[in-house]
């Protein structure tokens, strides 16, 4: 059989693809894996919001369990499948960069853990489809799909490990000669700091992991594997103190892209160091897990859970100050029309700090709110608040990871969409949660808060804002394929 050219070429443009150590490769991998998954997980969300829209039945769902898989699919696929890869994606191109490094460090390892990420992405994902995910409240779920959600979520975090750490190597042993860690850009330094915290509980969400899946196999679970206490062991991980980590590279691309559009630096450089390495200590959330509490000692109730919620507003808002002090002093280079980057920083930054205000809030023992729909407004601001920052930072450096500008004006309009969606779910949520709306609603009335309470209308407004944010995801989709397709020094 002889092959043609057309099948020599695309074949080996598919074996280069694959077998590929390129940086921008490497990113586009991550970057695409990371937004289809945040479309997916944005999906799942809006199908929660409408079942929501009818407690007194499962009108989309089937069960309280199937609404429970796809409740739960809508955080892993936002955190664990998008969030992080796309800011790795960042981490991978721009970070070498910006510390003078010729190349990422140990490219092998960074090819391996893309694609080993990219097959666990895919086992959970087909884990939640055939009725598994990480277990149901009244064990409805297939105990073999469930083992494989719980081993594509081994895959995926060993795939996150080891692109981090290839990260954090080329920032300590690969930046230029006499560029000390005080000198590099804020988006290097706050991935350093994010990474070094991400290193320590990663592990972890591994080992509960490993604990869930070898109770689930061979035999009836004794403890970890149980359905009902599956998710409980990994919630952790979508919760506060640790889903502020995701928020923090944020910071760090909106003080680089406002930096360079205003032309200026901010004055007190080394308060900003020290705040924002201070915002990851205090988001170092492996210690947090209620399913390990001793009795009497819940861990929530505790003074460092509390103190960390409160720490982390001030730490927030000298960021801020920073962010606007940057403005303040060249702002007038803007021009009337500020690049979308900025626009989408500022957002992301402001989100931010709502969502850590909302976060202490949460914490006051008295309003007993930690099991309420005020947990879900807090990850929607808080995860919210990362992808519009991810999303202005694959923009501000489209040129250098595609070699085209990109369409910032479709940027520019999902993120304003999203922004709505956002504020719009969050602040629904927090008032359902102070009413008595349970995080988990499942399908009934029971575990709905107070059904007289005017849960009904506040979560229609909820499902509003998911649809807003679906709708942002489905534009910066065609602008990133657009972007894609786009000649390089092109307009895309």
């Amino acid at each position: 059989m002889t092959t043609t050219d057309s099948d020599a070429s695309s074949s080996t443009a598919m074996e280069e693809a694959i077998t590929s150590t390129d940086p921008v490769t490497l990113a586009k991998v991550w970057a695409m894996g990371g937004m289809t998954a945040v479309l997916a997980g944005l999906v799942a969300g809006l199908l929660v919001s409408l079942e929501r829209l009818d407690l007194e039945g499962a009108g989309i769902f089937g069960s309280g369990d199937e609404l429970f898989q796809f409740w739960s699919a809508h955080r892993v696929a936002l955190v664990l499948l998008g969030v992080l890869p796309m800011l790795i994606a960042l981490g991978t191109t721009i970070v070498p960069r910006q510390c003078g490094a010729n190349t990422l460090l140990f490219p092998r390892a960074a090819a391996l853990a893309c694609w080993t990420w990219l097959i666990g992405a895919g086992m959970t994902v087909v884990g939640f489809l055939v009725d598994g995910g990480l277990g149901t409240p009244d064990g409805g779920g297939q105990r073999q799909a469930t083992a494989l959600t719980l081993m594509g979520i081994l895959l995926v975090v060993g795939g996150l490990m080891v692109a981090i750490m290839c990260i954090l190597s080329t920032i300590f042993s690969g930046r230029a000669a006499g560029m000390g860690l005080g000198d590099i850009p804020y988006l290097s330094w706050t991935t350093l700091v994010a990474g070094t915290i991400w290193l320590g509980m990663l592990p972890v969400l591994a080992a509960n992991a490993v604990l869930a899946y070898v109770d689930l196999r061979g035999r009836p679970a004794i403890r970890f594997g149980a359905e009902d206490a599956i998710w409980e062991q990994l919630s952790w991980v979508f919760t506060h103190p640790a889903i502020y980590l995701l928020a923090l590279p944020v910071l760090g691309i909106a003080l680089d892209a406002i930096s360079s559009a205003t032309g200026s630096e901010p004055a007190n450089r080394g308060v900003l160091l020290i705040a924002t390495a201070a915002f990851g200590f205090l988001s170092f959330g492996a210690y947090a897990q209620s399913f390990f509490d001793t009795p009497g000692t819940p861990i929530m109730e505790e003074a460092i859970y509390v103190l960390a919620a409160f720490a982390i507003v001030p730490v927030a808002l000298v960021v801020l100050g920073g962010v606007l002090d940057l403005l303040r002093r060249g702002g007038s280079s803007l021009g009337p029309r500020p690049p979308a980057s900025v626009v989408l920083s500022v957002i992301a930054v402001l989100l931010t700090v709502v969502g850590t205000v909302l976060g202490a809030l949460r914490v006051v023992a008295p309003w007993d709110l930690l099991e309420t729909s005020v947990t879900g407004a807090h990850f929607t601001l808080i995860v919210g608040a990362a992808i519009i920052g991810a999303v202005a930072g694959l923009n501000h450096w489209g040129q250098e990871l595609l070699g085209s500008p990109g369409s910032p004006g479709m940027i520019l309009l999902g993120g304003l969409a999203a922004s709505l969606g956002v504020v719009l779910i969050g602040a629904a949520d927090a008032v359902s949660g102070f009413l008595g709306q349970a995080d988990f609603t499942g399908v009934d009335l029971a575990t709905a808060g107070y059904p007289d309470s005017a849960t009904a209308a506040l979560n229609s407004i909820s499902t509003l804002g998911a649809v807003a944010f679906l709708v942002a995801g489905l534009i910066w989709a065609v602008a990133g394929v657009k972007h894609l397709a786009a000649e390089p020094g092109g307009t895309g």
